[in-house]
């Protein structure tokens, strides 16, 4: 799928984000199944023609929960942050291919306390949901620990 930047924010503003949430503690977020789940579900609305979002609420051990979300966007900002796709960021006039982003929110993760990376461009989102969270499980495992040890 192919978006301009006006598109995009009207899809998001329009309620044609199609959102999935749940509730896990920080061993069963990193499970295969989950995570799978997680990257069906963007799939297959961005192969009905929706922006998707998963979204978990990750209970840990220690402080407050950590925000893990896939999220589809034309660059690396976080959806909820669409309004950042300025001139500054990108021409309005091209349609830009939407991308799949892996995003985790905490006070705990670095100074900005958000973390976003490209799950997988264009070309990667026809990939079979095991290559994703492949490469999704390290991530987040890392990213937690982390939380961890900043908590500890």
């Amino acid at each position: 799928m192919k978006l301009t930047v006006d598109d995009y924010l009207k899809m998001v503003t329009d309620d044609k984000v199609q959102v999935m949430d749940d509730d896990k503690t920080a061993t069963q977020a990193q499970q295969k199944k989950t995570l799978t789940a997680a990257v069906e579900f963007v799939q297959e609305q961005l192969n009905k023609g929706y922006l998707g979002q998963y979204r978990a609420n990750v209970r840990m051990r220690k402080g407050d929960p950590v925000s893990f979300r896939l999220e589809s966007n034309l660059i690396n900002i976080p959806m909820d942050e669409a309004e950042r796709l300025d001139p500054k960021l990108l021409d309005k006039e091209p349609a830009y291919p939407v991308n799949l982003y892996m995003v985790v929110e905490s006070d705990d993760v670095n100074k900005s306390g958000l973390r976003i990376d490209e799950l997988a461009n264009e070309t990667d989102q026809g990939r079979p949901a095991s290559s994703l969270v492949a490469k999704i499980q390290p991530w987040l495992t890392d990213h937690l620990a982390g939380v961890m040890e900043a908590r500890a």
